[in-house]
C-alpha cells in the first residue's frame, strides 16, 4: 500500500501520495480526503503543486529562474514530518529539486476544532547565487468535475469594500488580483468562496469552501477551469510587480491562506471561521470591546482642547467607553489644520491643545471616559519637518515622488524608519499615559515602489518584503501595549486580512457609513470574520433615518461618530435608546454565532436580517433591515423563521420575543414580551428604510 500523506482538519482533509519518481500527487480534497487510499498507479493522480513546465496548458503555482538560468523545477519528496500540540497539528512535506539545490517545504496547520487549515510554502537553495522567484502560491487544489461557483467580495476602491459577486466559473481563468501594497483590500478583499456542485450554496445546504489569504500586501486568487471539468484554485501574494530575488541560504514564506470546508452551506462555514479567528486571529477575544465615540464628523480638523471637552460631556452622558481624538492634533511649524501637511511631525499642536493629549486624557477620565488617540505612523506629507530632515526616508524610485492625498509613505525596510514608525504609537501613548484605546491609520498606496535600503537589482522585493516588515512592526507595537485596545485602519477597510487582524482587537470596515450600503458590506464582512473584530458606528452618511443607522451599527461593534452637540431632543432620546440597547445585546453580537436568516442580495429581499445566538442557543438577538422602498398597498410584512437559531434540553427551542424600539417616540426602549412562545417573528416593512430589533428568550417544548 503506498503512502498516504493527510492533512486533517476533523470534518475534512486534503490527501497526496508520491509517485515512482518522488512527485507530489494529490488523492483527494473535502471530508473523503480523510479516508483516501491509493487505488490505482500514484502518477495517474494529479500532480499537488505543478512547477514551471510541468502543465503545459496552465499557468502553474510555482515558477522560478535558477541561478544557472535554468526554467525549470521539479520537486521530488524528501519526507515528511507531523507534530501534534493542542488542537493544532502541523505537517512538513519537504520537496527537493532533481538536480538543483532548490527546497520546498509545504506547510500546514490543521485545526480540528474549527475545522480550518491554513497553509502556506517555505522556499530555500543552496544554488550557486540567487535565484529570482516569479510566481509564488501558497497553495493549489485540483478539483476534478462538477461545476463550480465562485464568490468574491471587492469595489472600486475608497468606500466600495465588501461588494459581492456571486458567478458560475466557466472555462478560462478568473483571476481576482489587488494592487497598491499598502491597503490593497480597498480593491478586492483577500477572501472567496468556492461553491463545490451543480446547486447553489445556501446558508443552510451545499458544499463550499472558503479562502482567507492572510496578508497585508497585494494579493491573488486564481480559479482555472478547463473544459474537462478540472478546475485548480491558486491564492497568495500577487506576484506582478513582485518577482523575488532569493539569495543563498534564506527563506521565502509564503503569505498563510486559511480554508475551510463546510457541508451545510455558508453559515456553517463562517461560524467555522469566526470560532477559529476567535481562537487564534485577534487579540483578546474574550474582552468585550468599548463603545467609541469619534471626534471626526462633529470637528474634522476644526477644534480645540474646549470644544472636545464639551464633547466628552456629551458622550458621557450618552454613555459611551471610549472617546477618540481622530487626525489633526499634532503639527508645530507645519500645524496639522487639514490633510495638506504635518504628518511625521507628531509634536503636538499645542495652539489647539494648551495643555496637550495628556490634559485631553485626564479630561476623559473625570468623565468616567477611556482616551482614545488616531496615528498614522507609516505615512509622511511633504511639508513637514520629518519630510525637510529625512527626503530619502520615503519609498519611491529616482523619479519625483507622486503624492497621494498630499502625502508619501515612509520605507520601513529602512532600521530608522522602522524605529521611528514604531516610536510614533510609543512616543504619543507616553504623552498621555492611562490612553486606552488606538487607531492605526494608512490613507495612501504605493505608487512609486522603491527602496534605498534593497540593492538595484532586488527592488521588486519591495511588495513583498514591506508586507513581513509592516507585520512586524505591528507585532512590535501590539507586544509593547498589551492592554491598549487597538483599530486597524487603512483609509477604510483596506487591511482587512486575518495575519494583521492578530495584531488588533477590531478593524475599520470602511469610510461608507451609509447605513443602507453598509448592511452589504457587514454582511460581505460576516463570511469570514466575526462581529467583534467589526467597528460600525452611527453617522450622518447618507442621511437616513437616524433610528435606522443605529440599528445597523448594533449589528457590528457599536459606537457613534456624530456631532453630539448638535442633537435635536428626539435625536438625542434615539441615541440613547440605542446606547441601552447596545448594553444589552453587544455580548449577544460581539460573542455570540451568527446565522443569516435573508439575505440582501436574495430575489424579492426587502432587505437583510441575521442573528447572533447565545453558545447555549437560549438567547438571541435578531436584526432585520428593510433596504427596498415598498409600496404602500399589498402585504407589508415578512415571516423570519427562527427554528434553528437554538436548542434546549430537549430538542430544538422555541423564544419568546421582545422588541427592541430605537424610535424617538418610544417611552423607553423596549415594549413588553409577547405572551406566548414564537416559532415565526413578523416583521412589519414600512415606505423605506425601516429597522427591527428583537431579544429572544429560548423556552422549552
Amino acid at each position: 500500500m503506498d503512502e498516504v500523506i493527510c492533512v486533517d482538519a476533523g470534518s475534512w482533509g486534503i490527501a497526496w501520495c508520491v509517485d515512482h519518481e518522488g512527485r507530489l500527487r494529490q488523492l483527494g480534497v473535502g471530508p473523503d480526503a480523510r479516508r483516501a487510499t491509493v487505488d490505482v498507479p500514484a502518477a495517474f493522480y494529479p500532480l499537488a503543486h505543478p512547477c514551471w513546465g510541468e502543465d503545459p496548458l496552465r499557468d502553474t503555482p510555482l515558477r522560478v529562474t535558477h541561478a544557472d538560468g535554468m526554467l525549470t523545477t521539479r520537486l521530488a519528496h524528501q519526507g515528511s514530518r507531523v507534530d501534534v500540540d493542542d488542537m493544532v497539528t502541523r505537517t512538513v512535506i519537504e520537496t527537493r529539486d532533481e538536480i538543483q539545490p532548490f527546497t520546498v517545504r509545504f506547510c500546514f496547520e490543521a485545526d480540528a476544532s474549527c475545522g480550518v487549515i491554513e497553509a502556506w510554502l517555505e522556499i530555500v537553495h543552496h544554488e550557486t547565487g540567487p535565484v529570482l522567484v516569479q510566481a509564488y502560491d501558497s497553495i493549489s487544489p485540483l478539483f476534478v468535475g462538477g461545476e463550480f461557483g465562485l464568490t468574491h467580495f471587492g469595489g472600486g476602491g475608497w468606500a466600495q469594500e465588501w461588494a459581492p459577486t456571486s458567478e458560475r466559473l466557466t472555462p478560462g481563468t478568473k483571476v481576482i488580483d489587488s494592487f497598491g501594497g499598502i491597503q490593497p483590500h480597498l480593491q478586492r478583499s483577500p477572501v472567496a468562496l468556492l461553491a463545490l456542485g451543480r446547486e447553489p450554496v445556501t446558508e443552510t445546504t451545499g458544499a463550499v469552501l472558503g479562502f482567507s489569504v492572510g496578508w497585508c500586501g497585494n494579493v491573488r486568487l486564481a480559479a482555472d477551469l478547463r473544459l474537462d471539468g478540472t478546475l485548480r484554485f491558486r491564492a497568495g501574494a500577487n506576484p506582478v510587480g513582485a518577482e523575488y530575488r532569493l539569495d543563498p541560504g534564506t527563506t521565502l514564506s509564503t503569505p498563510k491562506v486559511a480554508m475551510v470546508w463546510s457541508e451545510a452551506g455558508l453559515g456553517d462555514m463562517s461560524r467555522r471561521f469566526h470560532d477559529w479567528i476567535a481562537r487564534t486571529g485577534v487579540r483578546q477575544p474574550d474582552r468585550l470591546r468599548p463603545l467609541v465615540i469619534n471626534n471626526w464628523e462633529a470637528t474634522f480638523f476644526d477644534f480645540d482642547h474646549d470644544r472636545l471637552v464639551g464633547l466628552m460631556d456629551r458622550a458621557a452622558d450618552l454613555g459611551g467607553n471610549v472617546f477618540l481624538l481622530d487626525d489633526g492634533w499634532f503639527g508645530t511649524t507645519f500645524p496639522r489644520n487639514d490633510d495638506d501637511q504635518g504628518l511625521g511631525d507628531w509634536q503636538e499642536n499645542t495652539e489647539k491643545l494648551p495643555g496637550g493629549l495628556a490634559a485631553l486624557c485626564e479630561a476623559a477620565h473625570k468623565r468616567g471616559l477611556d482616551f482614545g488617540i488616531w496615528v498614522e505612523p507609516e505615512m509622511v506629507s511633504p511639508r513637514s519637518e520629518l519630510y525637510g530632515a529625512h527626503p530619502d526616508w520615503v519609498i519611491r524610485d529616482a523619479r519625483q515622488p507622486r503624492e497621494h492625498r498630499q502625502q508619501l509613505a515612509l520605507d520601513l525596510l529602512r532600521d530608522d524608519v522602522f524605529d521611528f514608525a514604531a516610536g510614533v504609537v510609543d512616543s504619543t501613548l507616553a504623552a498621555a499615559p492611562g490612553t486606552a484605546y488606538v487607531k492605526w491609520d494608512a490613507n495612501r498606496s504605493i505608487s512609486d515602489p522603491g527602496s534605498t535600503a534593497l540593492a538595484n537589482d532586488r527592488q521588486s522585493n519591495l511588495n513583498v518584503d514591506l508586507a513581513r516588515r509592516t507585520d512586524a512592526l505591528m507585532a512590535r507595537v501590539a507586544a509593547a501595549h498589551p492592554d491598549t485596545v487597538m483599530m486597524l485602519c487603512a483609509s477604510g477597510g483596506g487591511r482587512v486580512d486575518h495575519a494583521s487582524l492578530r495584531h488588533f482587537h477590531e478593524v475599520w470596515t470602511s469610510d461608507n457609513t451609509d447605513p443602507v450600503e453598509r448592511v452589504v458590506m457587514q454582511w460581505g464582512f460576516s463570511h469570514v470574520f466575526p462581529a467583534r473584530t467589526m467597528a460600525a458606528h452611527v453617522t450622518r452618511m447618507g442621511d437616513r433615518p437616524l433610528e435606522f443607522a443605529c440599528a445597523v451599527a448594533l449589528s457590528g461593534r457599536f459606537g457613534f461618530d456624530l456631532d453630539l452637540a448638535a442633537l435635536d431632543p428626539d435625536e438625542l432620546r434615539i441615541c440613547r435608546h440605542a446606547v441601552a440597547v447596545a448594553r444589552l445585546t453587544q455580548p449577544l453580537v460581539q460573542f455570540g454565532r451568527l446565522h443569516r436568516l435573508l439575505s440582501p442580495a436574495a430575489a424579492d429581499s426587502p432587505g437583510a436580517v441575521l442573528a447572533y445566538v447565545s453558545d447555549q442557543g437560549d438567547l438571541a438577538v435578531v436584526f432585520a433591515y428593510q433596504l427596498q422602498d415598498r409600496p404602500t398597498d399589498g402585504d407589508q410584512s415578512v415571516e423570519i423563521p427562527l427554528a434553528g437559531l437554538g436548542t434546549s434540553g430537549t430538542g430544538p427551542a422555541r423564544f419568546r420575543a421582545q422588541q427592541l424600539r430605537l424610535d424617538a417616540g418610544a417611552a423607553s426602549f423596549d415594549v413588553e414580551p409577547v405572551g406566548a412562545p414564537l416559532e415565526v417573528l413578523t416583521w412589519e416593512l414600512a415606505g423605506r428604510h425601516t429597522a427591527g430589533t428583537w431579544l429572544l428568550s429560548a423556552v422549552t417544548r
